[in-house]
Formats: C-alpha cells, structure tokens, sequence
C-alpha cells in the first residue's frame, strides 16, 4: 500500500502540472484537446479518491493491530481471573470468619507487592540498560538436571519442588505452570499457603529448595514459613546456573 500511495502521489502530480500548463494555453485548443483536459481532471479526482481509501485501510490496519495486542492482555488478564474464581469457588463453603481472614490476608500481598514494585522496575530497566550494551547477545545457560539424591533428598519419598530467585520463588508443580510469589509477598500468599498445606498433608514428604545465584533471602523467607507454620520438612539444592531447571529423573 505504501508503494501505491508513492505512486498515486506521482501521478497526480503529474496530471495537476500538465493540467495547469494546458489552461496557459487553453487558447487554440481542439475538441480532442479539450476532452483530453477533462480526462486529466477526473483521473485527478479518482487520484484524491484513492488516497483517501488508502488513509482509511492504514488506519482499519493500525486498528486491528491494536485489537490483537489488546485480545493477548485480555486472555492473560481472563486466565488471572479464571485462577481467581477457582479460588472464590474454593472458598464459598467457608465461614465469614475464613473469608475474612483471606481477604486480610489478600490485602497484605497486594500491599507488599505495591511496595516491592519500584524495586523491581528499577531492576528491569538496569537488565534492559545491560542488555543493550552488550555487543553479542548472551549465550542461553544450560539446563540444570537435579538429580535424586544429595543433600536432604533422603528424608522423604515425595518430593515437592520449589525455586528461589532474586525477587521471589516459583512453585513448581508436576503437569503446571510455576507460580510466582514475589519475596515480599511470601508470608502473605495464599498459594504458598495452599501449596505448603499440600505437603503437610502428603504422607513422608517434605520441600526442596532449589537456590539460584540471587535467591538466598527469597529461600530464608518461603524455608522459614513452611518451618514454623506448617512444621513441614525441607531440604536446600543450590543451582550452579539460571538455565531452565530439568526434573525429569524424580517423574
């Protein structure tokens, strides 16, 4: 569309400049001169017509770029929602002092989350800043495998998973997508709650923190709730690199 509007712009150039050099000299014209005249004009109008059908297109395109962007943030914000409704559903048969209780508690996560955001920003636009100085992108870490056996991983035949990282922890569950719980948030979240009240209530189990590079306050934190709250066992793993973490051998 670029290339034809390119080239409309030249032909009705063309046309306005040969249509002006006709009308200096109108004086002598023949019929066929003159109906050549009024060809040149109406290819003119048709010209305007189409420039303006191709304003109209770019901007349905832009239109439609912008609806797909915002379709992509609705089925996040929809799956957000989905995970929030689960637990409400989860939730309806509990008494009001219950609710209330996770309301509290909902509203301190959101309060920390609130009060971590700056840092994290900050951090974001410090890797951004790195990333764009770097003449070469960075070789992709390899795949960390843990392997069964090692510290701790002989207190209990079901092992539950959860990674440490410099702004919080994912808990990583068999056939699911990791959630995230920012450090801050940790004390407050309701799914490490949940995922903590999982282990207790699994027969000869415990947690194993697996601790990247960063992630040593993030594992004092989520180590010290699944401790005192919930008196679950836990054992530590640190992770020689941030590639992605394979578990593969404890399926």
């Amino acid at each position: 569309m670029s290339i034809l509007a390119c080239l409309i712009g030249i032909l009705t150039l063309m046309i306005s400049v040969i249509t002006q050099l006709k009308e200096m000299d109108r004086e002598g014209q023949t019929e066929e001169e003159v109906a050549r005249a009024k060809e040149r004009r109406d290819l003119v109008i048709k010209a305007e017509k189409m420039r303006k059908e191709i304003a109209q297109l770019d901007q349905r395109v832009k239109k439609e770029r912008a609806s797909a962007a915002e379709l992509e943030e609705l089925k996040d914000r929809q799956i957000v929602l989905r995970d929030k409704l689960d637990d409400l559903t989860k939730a309806k048969d509990q008494s009001d002092a219950e609710l209330q209780k996770i309301a509290e508690n909902l509203k301190k996560e959101l309060a920390a989350l609130q009060k971590e955001q700056p840092a994290l920003v900050k951090r974001a636009e410090e890797l951004r800043k790195q990333l764009k100085e770097r003449k070469e992108a960075p070789e992709p870490p390899k795949s960390v495998q843990v392997r069964p056996g090692g510290s701790g991983l002989n207190k209990a035949s079901n092992i539950f998973f959860v990674e440490c990282h410099s702004t919080g922890i994912n808990i990583l569950e068999k056939g699911g997508k990791p959630k995230a719980v920012s450090t801050a948030a940790i004390p407050n979240s309701g799914a490490y709650k949940d995922f903590l009240a999982k282990v207790k209530g699994t027969r000869d189990s415990m947690v194993l923190y697996l601790i990247r590079k960063a992630g040593n306050e993030s594992y004092l934190w989520a180590a010290s709730e699944a401790r005192n709250k919930f008196e679950v066992n836990t054992g530590k793993l640190p992770l020689p690199n941030d590639g992605p973490i394979d578990l593969s051998l404890f399926d």
